[in-house]
Formats: structure tokens, C-alpha cells, sequence
């Protein structure tokens, strides 16, 4: 049967080579949406009753994602660096099953957790953010193959080179949906922040997105480079990195930004990785363009990118990626209990509200 014809054209300019290799990921076959949840425990205070809470629910969620009855395909582990409360421990699980999806929301339940804290719980948050995508709103990019995190690591699932790169609009084309669906920016009344923004601690906090939100989870990976690459990408690249995402966290309406974090990947020890990733929420796709078109952070993330890829050529070993989600009306979900208010989308998101003990 023939591909229908595109109602939206692709951006790509006609005879467009990319200079540098890319590849993206081909789902597994008869997997035609991924599941995707975040956790994070914070704590509010320093005191050894809060700090023994905290481990408490740090070794739940450990349970959590371990249990075999529903336990994802693949899990990382974090820390807060900026942009959310600062050292959080967070995670990110990911499956391809509905039902075991579903059944692991039910099993986290994070008001039982907190109640189970003990009398210190007040100076403990918990929080949750979760969200299915159709592969038809799910694009990914790779700039190589002998390391791939995220959903690169579903098992079953192929890496396809490609040639949707190197041009403005190509992660638009990189959506198989986007020949149909323009995921347009629903009107500002419906994506108006929350006023006022709700105090968040003593408060559970639940909602779900508006239509065509966007979520992104965007990383670099240094841990093989040599010394000279890694002092490149260390004093030169993640500055420059930290600058754009400065801008995204001071201008939220501007920018579209709707909960981002800046993440350090932490190995099953506990110690930091040379891995990082920025994640989280847009309030479109169109927001992510403009930024990546228009603005001059992003034109110098990705000139010193370029940049950085001449120079060290074949011997570059800095992995950078993304998966971007576009999503429809209800396919996220967010819960939020006893979180500061800087917390992922509560400044962002008009969510129901209600008293914890």
C-alpha cells in the first residue's frame, strides 16, 4: 500500500547531504508507543531526621523500579544540578507495555509513600511526571552508535542512519506524524500559568498536559574522550550549554519553557558520571524551534558543537542526543507531593490541589 501524501511538506532542502553522520531509533516491531516516567525525591531541610527520610524514600523508589512484577525495560539515575531543587535524586524509567506501565503508576503511589516517612515526611518531597508517546510524535537523533542511552537502549529496537539533520526544521521532519499534524500551540488561555503559582509544600499537586505540550530530554556523554577533548568540552561546550538554559529558565513565557532540569547521570554507586542531560517540558513544539532557530544561546551551543566535531574529527568521542515527545491532551501526568514550587511544571501547569497530613 502507498504512503498517503503529505499534507505538510518536509523542510528538508532538496539534495541536502549532512555533513556529520546521524542516526535514529526504529521501535521495536509491534511497539508503537513508549511509556516514559520520572521520579524525584527532594529534601527541604539538612537535619539527620530529614536526611534519614530522604534515604527512606530514596530506597523506595529503588524498590519501585526494581520490582519484577512491573519493573521497566530500562532506568537511569540522577541528580539535580540546576533548574529544579538542587541535589534531588531522579530517575527515569522506561517501558513498552501499557499494562506494566499503568500497573508501576499504581504501585508507586506516592501519598502512601510520604505517609510512611514518619514524622519527618514535612521536610520531604516526592514527585512524579509520566507520559506515553505514539511513535508518530516521537523523534530521536544520535551522533553515534557505541553509546546510546535513553530509548536507544530499548531491547529489540534498531538505529537507523538518516538524513534529517544539519538543517532548520529537521526535527520537525524527523516526527513521522508532522506530515499531518502541525501540533499547533493551543491558545494562551489554555496555556496561561497558574495564578497565583500554588505554595506546593504541604500540598499534593495533580494534573495532566494541555494538547501538543512538548517534552525533551537532551544529553551529552564525555566519559571515553581523552583528556584533550574532555577539557574542550568542559570549559568550552557546557558553559555555553548552561548559558542557553539559563535564558530558558529566566524566560519561561518567552521561551515556552515549562519545567526544565539540568540532570548529572549517576552510576549504581552513587558517584557522578561525565554524563549530563537537560529534561523536561515545553509548552510546544514551535517553542523548541524558535529557540533553536532564533535565538543567539542556541546558535552558540550549536556553532561550538560544530565546532568542537572539526576539530577532534574522527577521534571525538563526546556522544550528544535527544528524544523529543510531543504530546496530546491527558498522555502526561503529573504529581507533585510536599515539592518546593520551583519543582517541574508547578509554576507552569493549572493542577488540582489538595491538603496532605
Amino acid at each position: 500500500m502507498a504512503c498517503p501524501v503529505r499534507k505538510f511538506p518536509l523542510n528538508q532542502p532538496d539534495g541536502h547531504e549532512p555533513p556529520i553522520p546521524r542516526w535514529k531509533l526504529q521501535l521495536p516491531e509491534g511497539v508503537d508507543r513508549v511509556f516514559t516516567t520520572y521520579v524525584g525525591v527532594q529534601s527541604h531541610n539538612q537535619d539527620q531526621a530529614t536526611l534519614d527520610a530522604t534515604q527512606k524514600a530514596i530506597s523506595a523508589v529503588n524498590h519501585w523500579v526494581k520490582n519484577p512484577s512491573h519493573s521497566p525495560v530500562l532506568s537511569e539515575d540522577f541528580s539535580v544540578v540546576r533548574g529544579d531543587v538542587k541535589g534531588s535524586i531522579t530517575w527515569v524509567a522506561y517501558w513498552v507495555d501499557a499494562e506494566t506501565w499503568k500497573a508501576s503508576l499504581d504501585a508507586l503511589n506516592l501519598p502512601q509513600l510520604y505517609a510512611q516517612l514518619g514524622d519527618a515526611r514535612s521536610s520531604v518531597g516526592l514527585w512524579s511526571e509520566a507520559f506515553e508517546t505514539p511513535a508518530g510524535r516521537l523523534e530521536t537523533n544520535y551522533s553515534g552508535l557505541d553509546y546510546l542511552p535513553g530509548l536507544g537502549k530499548i531491547p529489540g529496537a534498531d538505529r537507523q542512519r538518516h538524513k534529517l539533520s544539519a538543517y532548520w526544521g529537521a526535527a520537525r521532519d524527523r516526527l513521522p506524524g508532522s506530515g499531518w499534524d502541525a501540533f499547533e500551540r493551543v491558545d494562551d488561555s489554555v496555556s496561561a500559568p497558574p495564578d497565583p503559582v500554588p505554595a506546593g509544600l504541604g500540598e499534593r499537586l495533580v494534573g495532566i498536559n494541555y494538547d501538543n505540550m512538548a517534552h525533551i530530554r537532551s544529553g551529552q556523554f564525555w566519559e571515553n574522550t581523552n583528556e584533550e577533548e574532555r577539557e574542550a568540552y568542559e570549559t568550552l561546550l557546557e558553559p555555553t550549554l548552561l548559558k542557553g538554559l539559563g535564558y530558558l529558565w529566566d524566560t519561561p513565557v518567552e521561551s515556552g519553557n515549562c519545567g526544565l532540569r539540568f540532570l548529572r547521570n549517576l552510576a549504581p554507586d552513587g558517584h557522578e558520571l561525565r554524563e549530563t542531560c537537560g529534561a523536561g517540558f515545553f509548552r510546544c513544539l514551535e517553542d523548541l524551534e524558535n529557540w533553536s532557530k532564533h535565538h543567539p544561546t542556541h546558535k552558540a551551543i550549536y556553532t561550538g558543537l560544530m565546532k568542537h566535531q572539526k576539530k577532534f574529527g574522527t577521534t571525538r568521542k563526546l556522544r550528544t542526543w535527544h528524544e523529543v515527545s510531543i504530546l496530546k491532551k491527558g498522555e502526561a501526568h503529573f504529581d507533585y507531593v510536599n515539592c518546593q514550587p520551583e519543582t517541574g511544571s508547578i509554576r507552569f501547569l493549572k493542577l488540582k490541589k489538595s491538603t496532605i497530613v
